[in-house]
């Protein structure tokens, strides 16, 4: 079956996460990135049952983690479901996003996080997050490779 959307977003839709979420969606649906992302509070069309959206619509999940994240029962509730559909993360279906300083549940504790608490993290964000949801099309974004060098042309390697 084939998704109706890149990622699914998985968050307390309430203060800080929701601002962090609404500016989320309108950047990674934006030129130049163009993805679909199911958000439960803004799909229009009826049909956002949440778990059958991460199971059969929607591609990843994106979460945000805070401090606020665990008043959410809905969002702990989303998160324990995608983590059920790829135990051990061998389809790397969830990728976290962590606003702040927070509690990180066990399970996700082994995988990379985008922390945007870190200075250094934060002006990579959008083009990691980019790169994470379409890796598995192993398609690389125009707007980061227009002007990287050619490292095998320019390494005069010789056989």
């Amino acid at each position: 079956m084939k998704a109706d959307y890149d990622a699914f977003l998985i968050c307390n839709p309430k203060g800080e996460d929701r601002e962090f979420a609404d500016q989320l969606v309108d950047t990674m649906q934006d030129s130049p990135y163009n993805l679909k992302i199911c958000v439960p509070w803004r799909v229009t069309d009826g049909r956002c049952n949440a778990r059958d959206c991460i199971r059969e619509r929607c591609k990843r999940c994106i979460v945000i983690l805070s401090s606020n994240f665990y008043k959410s029962e809905e969002a702990v509730s989303q998160l324990e479901f995608a983590y059920s559909l790829s135990p051990g993360f061998k389809e790397r279906l969830i990728l976290p996003i962590c606003l702040n300083i927070c509690e990180v549940p066990s399970y996700l504790q082994q995988i990379s996080k985008l922390e945007l608490y870190n200075m250094n993290a934060r002006k990579w964000l959008w083009e990691r997050l980019y790169l994470s949801l379409i890796s598995h099309k192993n398609k690389a974004p125009e707007k980061q490779t227009k002007n990287l060098p050619d490292v095998v042309k320019s390494a005069n390697i010789r056989n």
